[in-house]
């Protein structure tokens, strides 16, 4: 009978550890994505720059207008990557609490929050190119289209920000010895 309880004990103990390690993997997984979500909006963020450089100094309002609702697609693209990046970081912070490692769980918290802001940003960025892209004089588009420029910086840089606490704390999330904080 003691061997059985021997038994089941190791069983439990190796049944625990590999539900942790495959949280971890999950982990891994879900971060990396929020990393890979926020470097597509930057891609965006960058194509958009163009497009919103012409709808915001052209003396044409015809050609302002065309290019203020390119603006306005690319933009939709990237509030909706952002969002993607907001909902995993937000899964992956609840599964980094399974890793147990308090770095990987430092950097999702700044991944997560930084997601948010860039969302938060783009949002409002995107609404001003709506608003750009249905103005009736060059004046006005030309308004919008600055305040949604200035606002994708803002975005942007909370972008970069959120895929380098990804990034490191998907390197965070790991048993080895050289770098995981629990372990040292």
């Amino acid at each position: 009978m003691k061997h059985n309880k021997t038994y089941l004990a190791t069983a439990l103990f190796m049944g625990m550890a590999f539900f942790s390690q495959a949280q971890c993997e999950v982990f891994k997984s879900e971060i990396s994505d929020v990393q890979k979500y926020m470097v597509q909006f930057g891609k965006l963020s960058d194509s958009l720059k163009t497009s919103a450089e012409i709808a915001a100094f052209d003396a044409r309002y015809g050609t302002a207008k065309n290019h203020s609702k390119t603006v306005m697609l690319l933009l939709g693209q990237a509030v909706t990557a952002a969002d993607e990046a907001v909902i995993l970081a937000s899964d992956a912070q609840y599964d980094s609490e399974s890793c147990g490692l308090d770095e990987a769980m430092s950097y999702t918290i700044d991944a997560e929050s930084h997601a948010i802001d860039a969302r938060d940003y783009a949002a409002e960025a995107f609404e001003n190119a709506k608003s750009a892209a249905k103005a009736n004089n060059l004046g006005n588009l030309q308004f919008h289209i600055r305040k949604a420029q200035r606002l994708m910086r803002d975005a942007q840089e909370a972008a970069d920000a959120s895929a380098y606490a990804a990034e490191i704390a998907h390197y965070s999330c790991s048993h080895d010895k050289d770098h995981a904080s629990k372990d040292r």
